[in-house]
């Protein structure tokens, strides 16, 4: 058994006793992974808070090979993205990136890359002015990119459509849904990007399009996606 230090974003927490939880994280070094965060959920325990979703963290653990849960031994809150937190839609938007990236990151692997653009990708939404689905899907795009999973849009300007499988294709025989050309420019910033979010002149299409393409391709259902349609639903109401 070893000693490490590693920053890292907290991806989820479950209740494990009165005092205890396991604690869901995403680090460079080690991917995902968990902890059994002893005296956690103690009222007076700084852990509580520093250990919420979403929150970035530099933690001491005890790494002991073929455990499934390891034993965490300190943390300290280095971010808790304000700006996300104290905004509904924010927070909801969020939460699919970071969903998201529960499903693709390995466990146990070294993922510096990925973290790298995580990371970014909550701080641009941290401190966004406008609507939160461009952060969003601009977080998503790069997500998808260096994991291997983003859309072909590699495809000719005209008589375009959006396949769930593939990407923007000519191909009327695949298309799930026919995209405008503003639309495919969208998605081609997105992809082009890797400072900062764009700005787009569709990113609720743009939004639509990703989150089908995504559920297709890491073959799981999304509680985000959910909470994200009662959200905007009420919105509308």
């Amino acid at each position: 058994m070893s000693q490490e230090r590693s920053e890292a974003i907290v991806l989820r927490g479950v209740d494990f006793s009165e005092t205890s939880r396991i604690v869901t994280f995403f680090s460079p070094l080690r991917g995902r992974f968990s902890c059994m965060a002893a005296g956690a959920r103690r009222p007076k325990s700084p852990l509580g808070s520093i250990l919420d979703i979403f929150n970035r963290v530099e933690i001491v653990y005890y790494w002991k090979e073929n455990r499934e849960v390891q034993r965490l031994a300190e943390a300290q809150l280095l971010d808790s993205y304000p700006g996300i937190k104290s905004n509904v839609r924010k927070s909801v938007f969020a939460a699919f990136p970071l969903e998201l990236v529960y499903h693709v990151v390995q466990q146990n692997e070294p993922s510096g890359l990925l973290y790298e653009v995580f990371v970014r990708g909550m701080e641009e939404m941290n401190d966004w002015q406008g609507d939160p689905q461009a952060p969003c899907v601009w977080q998503v795009m790069r997500i998808l990119s260096v994991t291997g999973f983003a859309p072909n849009l590699t495809c000719a300007d005209s008589s375009v459509g959006f396949s769930f499988e593939q990407g923007a294709t000519n191909d009327p025989s695949v298309w799930d849904k026919i995209i405008s050309p503003e639309v495919l420019a969208d998605l081609r910033i997105l992809a082009q990007e890797s400072d900062h979010c764009p700005g787009l002149s569709d990113a609720p299409a743009v939004f639509d399009l990703l989150r089908e393409f995504v559920a297709r391709q890491v073959g799981k259902e999304f509680r985000s996606l959910r909470v994200i349609d009662q959200v905007l639903k009420t919105t509308k109401e």
